[in-house]
This record gives C-alpha cells, sequence and structure tokens, in this order.
C-alpha cells in the first residue's frame, strides 16, 4: 500500500496509557496528504452540515434525517463533530482539497474503545461533486495511518448499508475484511436494512503497508 506524508501537529501533547496507546487527543491533529487537508470543524461548518447532510443520498444511506433548519445543524454539528475530540471519545475532521476552501465531506472515529479492546469505528461521507475522484480514498488511508501509528488502535471497525456498494469497495480495496451481515439491524422510513461489518486490523495494515 502507498505511503503518504501527512503532519500529526499535538502529537507531543497527547496522553497514553501504560501500554503506549492514545488515551487522550491533546491538541487538533490536522492532517496532511498530497493534495487534501484535514481539518478540525467548527460551528462556522454550519451551512455546510445542513446542506450537506440533508442530501437524499446520504439521508437514505446512513438512516439518519437531514437536519430541519440550520439551528439543528449547529446542535448535531457540536454533538458529533466538535464534543467528541472535546471530551475524547472520538474524532472528525472536514475534508478540504488543497487550494480550495469548501469542504468536500467529513471523515473521522467514534465509539472508541480505550482499555480492554484498542478499537474504533470509522465514518465517512462525500459531497456527491467531489465522489468518484479518489477523495475517499486518500482521506481514508491518511485517517487509518493516523489510526494505527498515532491512536496505536488494534482494529479499525466501519459499518455500512449493504446497498452501498461504492462504500464496500472502498473498504475492500484498502483490505478491510467483511465480518459479517447484521440482518435487518435498523428500522427506517417504514423498512428494515442489513448493515455489513467490516474490519482492519493493526497487523493488517502494517503488512500491507510494506507491501
Amino acid at each position: 500500500m502507498k505511503q503518504m506524508r501527512y503532519q500529526v501537529p499535538g502529537a507531543s501533547t497527547m496522553k497514553t496509557d501504560e501500554a503506549g496507546r492514545m488515551v487522550e487527543f491533546g491538541e487538533f491533529p490536522e492532517l496532511e496528504t498530497k493534495r487534501l487537508v484535514l481539518r478540525r470543524m467548527t460551528l462556522a461548518d454550519a451551512e455546510f452540515y445542513h446542506r450537506h447532510f440533508s442530501d437524499p443520498d446520504i439521508v437514505e444511506l446512513t438512516a439518519f434525517d437531514a437536519p430541519e433548519n440550520i439551528d439543528k445543524a449547529r446542535q448535531e454539528l457540536l454533538e458529533f463533530c466538535i464534543k467528541p475530540f472535546e471530551e475524547n471519545k472520538g474524532i472528525r475532521w472536514g475534508i478540504v482539497l488543497k487550494g480550495e476552501t469548501e469542504l468536500a465531506g467529513t471523515i473521522g472515529y467514534h465509539q472508541w474503545v480505550k482499555a480492554g479492546g484498542y478499537h474504533a469505528r470509522v465514518g465517512y461521507d462525500l459531497v456527491a461533486a467531489y465522489r468518484r475522484r479518489g477523495i475517499m480514498t486518500d482521506a481514508l488511508m491518511a485517517v487509518l495511518r493516523y489510526g494505527f501509528e498515532t491512536m496505536r488502535l488494534n482494529k479499525v471497525e466501519a459499518c455500512t448499508d449493504s446497498r452501498n456498494v461504492a462504500s464496500t469497495r472502498l473498504l475492500g480495496k484498502l483490505g478491510f475484511h467483511q465480518d459479517g451481515v447484521l440482518r435487518e439491524n435498523t428500522y427506517y422510513h417504514g423498512r428494515f436494512i442489513d448493515e455489513v461489518v467490516f474490519s482492519l486490523l493493526a497487523s493488517e495494515w502494517r503488512n500491507s503497508s510494506r507491501s
């Protein structure tokens, strides 16, 4: 797997446990690849959040209703993208192409289990105009590298709607294994949805990075 340079400000301020695994982030880690910057999200991103998470495709494939208005968008942005980092429960980056200012999407970790598991679940979404350009591949590779090499996770999980072919292909491309299907696991808008669970181990990441 191709290696990419990225910067991790704040790595020296993070806190670790006795095993050297991260338990607190420290300063927010801005990640950088050849063509992307993954930056901290703020309440100034509320208009983007409102517009982006009102996309019918994202609503359908995440089974999460669009924010009703800009105030609701601010509340959700705070809850899902800002507070997790402040509370050391997870992290969400805004994806920006170098040379641009508009967000192209978001990506991050949630359900971060520290002692007793050392794993987290990754989630991501992309504005329609930026899809099929390899952007999420670059972003996910940077986030995986941060997860395994800086957070020192042992496993990264992903859970996707069984109809989300693009997400399934992306995870397979980056070496994730399909662990199983949670049959009719979510009920949304009058129907049950199957969800597919994937995972990637730190050992698998290291082996693929050497190849």
